[in-house]
C-alpha cells in the first residue's frame, strides 16, 4: 500500500528537536507516511516575501501537512533604518496565503496529566482569515496608530457554517458564539446577526451568545457548561490558550488549520529557547497533532496504540519531563512511549 505523501513542516527552536522523535514513534506504532520535509528559517525581516514559498508549494501539493510552530527573530531596529520591514508572522502567513480560514482547536483532559478539570472535551472553532490579523496598521500621527480590524459577511457565514456542521457530524449539541459586539456593534455585529441566520438552520443545535470576557470567566467556573465555542480570530487565539490551560496546559491541545480539501496539523507551542539544545523539551506537543493527523488518514490504530502509549508512560513520573512534573529528557520520554507501544 503506497504511503500517503505529507508535508513535514519545521520551523526550528525545540519543535525541530522534537520532530525525529515523533517520526519514530509514529513509524514504530506503524503508521505509514511519506513524509515531505521542508524546514523554515525564523523570519528575519528581509526575505520575509520568499519565506514560505517552498512550504507552500508542498502543501499545495500534498493537501496535507505536519507543522511545528514557526519562530519569529525580531532585531528591532529603528524603523526609520533604510529599507527596514518589520517581519510577519509566518503561522498567519501560511494559513492567509493558503486561505485556510477554518481554525478547529480540540482540547480534551488526557489521564495522567494533572489539572483542576477532569473529563474535558472541548472544540473551539476559530475564524483564520480576518479580524485583527490581517495586519493592517499604520501611524496616523507621530505617537498615534491605528490598526483595522475586517469583518465580512462572506467569511463569518462560511465559518458559522461549518462549525454548526462539524457539531452536527461530531454529536454535539451545543455551540456558543463568542463575541464583543456590545462595544464593536457593526464588526462584530455583522458576525453576531450572520450566525444568528446560520443557527436558525440548525435547530437541533443549542444555541447561545456570550461576551468574550464573560465567556472567560465562565470557562475558568465551569468549563464543562461550553461544548463547542465558535471565535473570530483573535478571541479563538485567546480562548484556545485558556481552554488549554484549564485541561493541562500545551499537551491537551493542538491546532487543525484546513480549508476543504487542505489540512494542516500544527503544534501551537513551540516557544522555549531555554530548552534548546537540553534535550529536555516536552514531546507531546507535536506528538499530539501527529495522532491526529493519523487518525484523519484512517490510520486510527496506530493513533490509538500511540495514545494509550502516552498514557501508560505519564504514569511514571521518572519517564515524562520536568514540565510535566517528571524528570526525564526528551530523549528518555519518546523513547518510554515508544516502547509501551
Amino acid at each position: 500500500m503506497t504511503s500517503p505523501r505529507v508535508s513535514l513542516l519545521c520551523g526550528g527552536g525545540v519543535g525541530e528537536e522534537i520532530v525525529p522523535h515523533v517520526i519514530e514513534i509514529v513509524e514504530r506504532a506503524g503508521g505509514r507516511v511519506d513524509w515531505h520535509r521542508i524546514d523554515v528559517a525564523p523570519a528575519d525581516g528581509d526575505s520575509e516575501e520568499d519565506l514560505l514559498d517552498e512550504a507552500i508549494r508542498s502543501v499545495r501539493s500534498t493537501k496535507l501537512a505536519l507543522k511545528t510552530k514557526f519562530l519569529t527573530t525580531d532585531p528591532r531596529p529603528s524603523e526609520d533604518t533604510p529599507g527596514f520591514k518589520r517581519p510577519i508572522n509566518p503561522n498567519v502567513e501560511l494559513r492567509q496565503r493558503l486561505d485556510l480560514y477554518i481554525g478547529v482547536r480540540p482540547t480534551r483532559s488526557i489521564p495522567g496529566i494533572a489539572s483542576r478539570y477532569g473529563d474535558l472535551d472541548l472544540m473551539l472553532i476559530r475564524e483564520n482569515s480576518e479580524d485583527i490579523y490581517k495586519g493592517i496598521e499604520h501611524e496616523i500621527v507621530p505617537g498615534v496608530v491605528q490598526s483595522l480590524k475586517v469583518v465580512t459577511r462572506k467569511a463569518c457565514e462560511r465559518i458559522a457554517r461549518y462549525a454548526f456542521g462539524v457539531a452536527e457530524k461530531h454529536g454535539r449539541r451545543k455551540l456558543t458564539f463568542i463575541h464583543k459586539g456590545n462595544i464593536m456593534k457593526r464588526s462584530d455585529g455583522l458576525f453576531l446577526e450572520t450566525v444568528r441566520t446560520v443557527a436558525g438552520d440548525h435547530e437541533d443545535i443549542e444555541y447561545r451568545e456570550t461576551i468574550v470576557d464573560a465567556a472567560c470567566m465562565q470557562l475558568v467556573l465551569d468549563p464543562h457548561q461550553f461544548d463547542v465555542l465558535l471565535c473570530g480570530n483573535l478571541y479563538g487565539d485567546i480562548l484556545s490558550s485558556l481552554a488549554a490551560g484549564l485541561a493541562g496546559g500545551i499537551s491537551t491541545t493542538s491546532g487543525i488549520n484546513r480549508n476543504e480539501d487542505t489540512y494542516v496539523f500544527e503544534a501551537i507551542h513551540g516557544d522555549a529557547p531555554n530548552l534548546v539544545g537540553a534535550d529536555l523539551a516536552n514531546p507531546l506537543p507535536v506528538l499530539s497533532p501527529a495522532v491526529r493527523l493519523l487518525h484523519h488518514l484512517g490510520q486510527s490504530e496506530a493513533g490509538r496504540c500511540i495514545e494509550t502509549a502516552v498514557e501508560r508512560v505519564l504514569e511514571d513520573p521518572s519517564k515524562v519531563t520536568a514540565d510535566l512534573g517528571g524528570s526525564a529528557s526528551l530523549s528518555v520520554m519518546s523513547e518510554a512511549i515508544a516502547s509501551a507501544l
